[in-house]
């Protein structure tokens, strides 16, 4: 998409763009997102590393792309909004508590000998 970000739904048998057409956080590779698969994280002694794809302020809740399952958190449940696009590690303590931790993803790197 060219380095921007469309959000879509799916209503009516059609897909309609929701909200404005903008540039894609850095970190989040082009491609589509299908976060309407998301699952709702557990909150029992639970923790997701992975990448926040997205802050939906209106529904309140928080995306990220954890292997290749979409898991949606409670925006409320963090003290400040995780970092769009960077990798995290979100765990749940007893339903209550929820920590993040950010973390590099290593990259891989190949060694050429001539």
């Amino acid at each position: 998409m060219n380095g921007q970000k469309i959000l879509q739904n799916f209503n009516d048998n059609e897909w309609k763009t929701a909200g404005l057409i903008k540039k894609a956080e850095e970190g989040i590779k082009p491609g589509i997102y299908n976060i309407y698969l998301a699952k709702m994280a557990e909150t029992n002694n639970k923790a997701y590393e992975g990448l926040i794809l997205l802050i939906d302020k209106q529904e309140g809740l928080v995306y990220q792309q954890a292997n290749k399952d979409f898991i949606s958190h409670k925006l409320d449940s963090f003290s400040s909004p995780p970092p769009i696009g960077k990798n995290v590690s979100i765990q749940y303590d007893n339903h209550e508590k929820l920590s993040l931790t950010k973390f590099e993803v290593p990259t891989k790197k190949q060694n050429l000998k001539i």
